[in-house]
């Protein structure tokens, strides 16, 4: 939304600077990104007179053009296929600065000097028609600086609107915020309504087949127009505006659109060939040609205005070729209506058009205004084109829209703030912002229906706050109030997480929540799919059902970088559809780990290979810093792993994720030929299985350790070994680990041999040696009798 600084003056009546209305009105809410000086690029560009024209001798294509600024002529070569001899141009004189640096020099094009250029609107910043040279007014004066003779010495005001402020996408919409901000009155334009005649709504009438999907429908009938360019003041508007001017109608309908927010559509009454008009959903095998110039299906999902049997139009969105305004028009069927803001969406979603009238409906017009706004277009549309409006307003509208009535508490207003505020100076805000206000504690608020936004208390404290400013609220050291809610335990819980896998040397990477249906049948075939309707791409057409993609994709782009050295993780969360038609979608909260690459090495420790042990450390390491039940490991085929390395990760009995190496055929999809080890673990039922952490003393006594050599078949488990040595060594065990592993052809062929540490410790006295040596021998019982170990000697 661009609006020209000249403009809100007017409506507002403030002599703010450009500068000061940006600032005043982004603290309020309403962002103004941007502000532009109209004249950065007419200095040195004056009004010329085209005095006559020859052909240029070395160029068809060329004329020569003698051209008067008043106190001197000069000859301009110039290829524009517009101009003509009296025309009032823009001409940049040598030394004048145009749009993208070019400077004007005497310069000989064709063999022929040019001493200067006429120029188009384009080559002067004011608007992208490149069509040909821009013809001035015929009442400018020769000779005067452009910006002077058409009051282009201005600024425009880009604005980056909210989704929720509709009323923001009209310029008395941002008027009326600065109007609440100074404590003036809002200037609304006033044009008054001339109509003659017979009363339309004899002889008019409309059909609404849904009203749901178009509340209000309205006409108005303008005869005896004559169609030509707008006045330059209406032109000045819409092009500072950024609309490209077309006719005095066209224009109207644009000007008012911009002025109050509320699209309107002008018809040719006589191509349109009736006197009815309806409101219905398209029919199958329908085509309507739209004023773009392409042909589109209309059928059963797009809402379409008809003429009473063919359609016309597409509501809310793009008007039809075969009713538009032309030269030969002279009477206009004005329409304006009311449409479904969700409507509007779908169907121009479904036909992939995005216009300034659709923009407006999707966030919602005012359907109150309509018949006071079609009004002043009509009547201004009767004004420029010489015509006159016809007597009656045709008006379907059987469920008029109320509007919102809200109680504000003077107390809760002040508590939310953070700062006392009195019922005044609540009363003196909202009513700036045209809301009406009834005395009272609660007060009771009536707000307009051109604020959607508008649905609950808290909406209008926000309103008294951006406009009271959030520069008054008090600083605090400490955050309290109705609205400080602690941390939820989800999000102290992924910060933690967070900060445990970068300390041990993970780079976290982040997903867009997207994956591709393909890759994830072979990913993860047994989840089913949450599939996109309207997919942005066929690679990204479903709600992730795994984090696997975009982990082997992250992988694949940094090997490709030469970033080798890959320790990667990522938090989020997959989709899942419901159970049955009854159900819910689920979204389970998931880690997922990936390594792959080299290690660079330092001083210490050369550089070696990524492995399966750098994954599983990772995660034991993780579950011993939350404290989590212990994580088993178990052979288990896993749909992404190679056979020889598939692992399920579990607690118990309950399957909490898989580990493994990718397949490296799959892994070659994702340009990867370097080994790769993943893991993904649910983090739900972890989050809440974390103990609450309790301190305890250092212990008093010393600790007794003990190193076990088991030689044992290389197909036993050593987290079953592990665990069978903890259940037999008793209470005293402290802890246990595994600290060697090794196989070679000293022990044989299918022989392993198993380095395990076990350390005891008692609370309360120093273990004797007879002690330790009896738990040592449980052990070595217990490993012996479940998996025949033979136990080596030192």
């Amino acid at each position: 939304m661009q609006v020209p600084h000249s403009w809100l003056q007017e409506l507002t009546g403030l002599d703010w600077s450009a500068t000061e209305m940006a600032d005043r009105l982004t603290m309020a809410g309403t962002a103004c990104e941007q502000i532009d000086d109209v004249a950065a690029h007419l200095d040195r560009v004056v009004v010329g007179r085209v005095e006559s024209l020859r052909p240029h001798p070395n160029a068809d294509k060329l004329r020569l053009a003698t051209v008067s600024t008043g106190g001197a002529t000069d000859e301009i070569v110039c290829g524009a296929p517009n101009v003509a001899v009296g025309q009032m141009v823009a001409v940049a004189q040598l030394g004048a600065e145009l749009v993208g640096g070019l400077t004007i020099k005497a310069a000989k094009i064709r063999g022929v000097e040019s001493r200067g250029m006429i120029c188009s609107q384009a080559e002067l910043g004011l608007s992208d028609d490149q069509a040909g040279i821009w013809v001035l007014p015929e009442d400018v004066v020769v000779g005067q600086p452009v910006a002077e003779a058409l009051s282009l010495n201005d600024s425009v005001l880009h604005f980056e609107l909210t989704p929720n402020r509709a009323d923001s996408m009209s310029v008395l919409g941002i008027a009326r915020d600065l109007a609440a901000l100074s404590g003036e009155t809002l200037r609304y334009p006033t044009r008054d309504l001339h109509q003659e005649g017979d009363d339309l709504n004899q002889h008019f009438s409309i059909d609404v087949a849904d009203t749901e999907a178009c509340p209000r429908f309205t006409v108005r009938v303008i005869r005896d127009v004559t169609i030509g360019p707008s006045p330059w003041w209406l032109q000045r508007r819409l092009l500072l505006a950024g609309v490209r001017p077309i006719s005095n109608v066209v224009d109207v309908t644009n000007y008012v659109m911009l002025e109050y927010g509320n699209p309107s559509h002008a018809f040719d009454l006589d191509k349109l060939g009736t006197n009815k008009i309806g409101v219905r959903w398209g029919q199958a095998g329908e085509r309507v040609v739209t004023l773009d110039g392409k042909e589109r299906a209309t059928g059963p999902e797009i809402l379409v205005v008809t003429n009473g049997d063919k359609a016309v139009s597409v509501a809310g969105v793009i008007g039809g070729a075969s009713t538009e305004i032309s030269d030969e028009t002279t009477n206009i069927c004005l329409e304006m209506a009311y449409w479904n803001p969700g409507v509007v969406r779908r169907c121009r979603k479904k036909l992939e058009i995005v216009t300034d009238a659709s923009q407006r409906f999707e966030k919602g017009a005012d359907p109150n205004a309509i018949e006071a706004v079609s009004a002043y277009a009509a009547q201004l549309i009767a004004d420029l084109g010489g015509g006159t409006v016809q007597n009656g307003f045709v008006d379907t509208y059987p469920r008029p829209i109320q509007r919102p009535r809200i109680e504000l508490r003077t107390a809760r207003c002040g508590e939310i703030l953070g700062y006392p505020v009195t019922t005044e100076r609540i009363t003196e805000i909202l009513t700036g912002l045209e809301f009406d206000v009834s005395t009272g504690d609660p007060l009771v608020v009536d707000c307009p229906t051109w604020r959607h936004d508008m649905e609950r208390e808290i909406d209008l404290i926000e309103e008294v706050g951006r406009i009271n400013g959030y520069d008054i609220v008090p600083d605090v050291d400490v955050a309290y109030g109705p609205l400080v809610a602690p941390r939820h335990r989800i999000d102290i819980f992924r910060d933690e997480l967070r900060t445990q896998l970068c300390a041990g040397g993970f780079d976290e990477c982040m997903g867009h929540g997207l994956g591709s249906s393909q890759l994830a049948e072979k990913l993860a075939p047994e989840r089913p799919l949450v599939r996109i309707v309207n997919p942005v791409s066929e690679d990204l057409d479903i709600a992730r059902n795994n984090l696997y993609q975009h982990m082997l994709e992250s992988i694949g782009h940094n090997i490709n970088h030469r970033n080798l050295d890959l320790r990667l993780f990522e938090i989020g969360r997959i989709y899942l559809p419901p159970a049955n038609d009854a159900g819910e979608g689920t979204e389970s909260l998931r880690l997922v780990i990936g390594v792959a690459g080299e290690m660079t090495g330092d001083w210490r420790n050369p550089s070696r290979s990524l492995d399966f042990y750098d994954l599983s450390g990772a995660l034991i390491a993780t579950a011993r810093h939350f404290r989590w039940p212990e994580l088993t490991l178990r052979p288990e085929a896993i749909p992404w792993a190679d056979a020889g390395a598939s692992f399920a990760i579990r607690v118990g009995d309950c399957l909490l994720g898989a580990a493994g190496r990718v397949d490296a055929q799959l892994a070659r999809q994702f340009d990867i030929k370097l080994p790769v080890y993943l893991a993904e673990l649910t983090l739900d039922s972890l989050v809440a299985a974390a103990p609450d952490v309790k301190f305890a003393p250092l212990p008093r006594y010393p600790a007794s350790s003990r190193d076990i050599a088991a030689v044992v078949s290389t197909d036993v488990p050593v987290g079953e070994m592990l665990a069978k040595a903890t259940e037999a060594a008793g209470p005293l065990l402290e802890s246990i680990r595994l600290f060697d592993l090794f196989t070679g052809k000293q022990l044989g062929e299918g022989k392993q041999s198993v380095g395990i540490r076990l350390d005891y410790r008692a609370e309360d006295r120093s273990l004797t040696s007879d002690e330790v040596d009896a738990a040592q021998k449980a052990v070595i019982a217990a490993l012996q009798a479940a998996f025949t170990a033979e136990i080596r000697e030192n």
